[in-house]
């Protein structure tokens, strides 16, 4: 959004705009999930041989392509459970001497 603090902002019905604008608006959507995924996956594959403990950011403004190399500061994602059946979660319970 622009960064004029004058501005009053107010959010959209999309439901309310009419067949042709909703349709331009639908596809500007699609388009620009389809540009964040692609972005994505670009700064994904620019990341071999930065070094460890290491990313690279990157900027587009004024249509140029800018880098810089950073600490990463990412946390590494967690393990998630394995999914169980509800009889599997119901006898690990018991077994752990839950009430079940």
């Amino acid at each position: 959004m622009a960064k004029d603090s004058n501005a009053v902002w107010s959010e959209i019905d999309v439901t309310t705009l009419d067949d042709g604008q909703r349709e331009a608006y639908e596809a500007y959507k699609a388009k620009s999930r389809e540009a964040a995924t692609l972005r994505t996956e670009f700064e994904v594959m620019m990341q071999a041989g930065v070094p460890e403990g290491k990313k690279l950011v990157f900027g587009y403004r004024f249509g140029k392509l800018s880098a810089a190399i950073v600490d990463d500061d990412r946390k590494p994602a967690k393990a998630s459970p394995a999914k169980q059946s509800l009889s599997e979660f119901l006898a690990s319970q018991r077994n752990a001497g839950a009430r079940t």
